[in-house]
């Protein structure tokens, strides 16, 4: 949940972004933080403005130690629906992609 402090400084951030190939935007959200999403409406309010700075293609990068087996993907996909439901995602010129990944010291065997 994003204060006005840390909206102020993601907002500086990433008024920074000059690169011309700059298109996705990678939250990357820990499975345990899925359902909370959709109430954490100062990150959709900043996100909106992020968009309307530079335009993105937005994707939510889910890590877990399992996340495909746990069911959190799912969860990710059903919160995202919920938050697009509510209009929190309507500044999307698509909608947002999922991608799963495993935490870096958790390593593949």
């Amino acid at each position: 949940m994003l204060g006005d402090d840390r909206h102020a400084r993601v907002m500086r951030l990433f008024s920074t972004i000059t690169s011309p190939v700059f298109s996705e935007l990678i939250v990357v959200i820990a499975g345990v933080y899925c359902s909370r999403l959709p109430y954490d409406v100062s990150l959709f309010q900043t996100l909106r403005r992020m968009n309307e700075t530079t335009p993105f293609k937005l994707v939510f990068l889910l890590e877990g130690l399992n996340p495909l087996r746990s069911g959190t993907r799912q969860q990710l996909a059903l919160t995202l629906q919920i938050a697009t439901a509510d209009g929190l995602l309507d500044f999307l010129d698509s909608p947002p992609t999922i991608r799963t990944a495993r935490p870096h010291e958790f390593p593949l065997l």
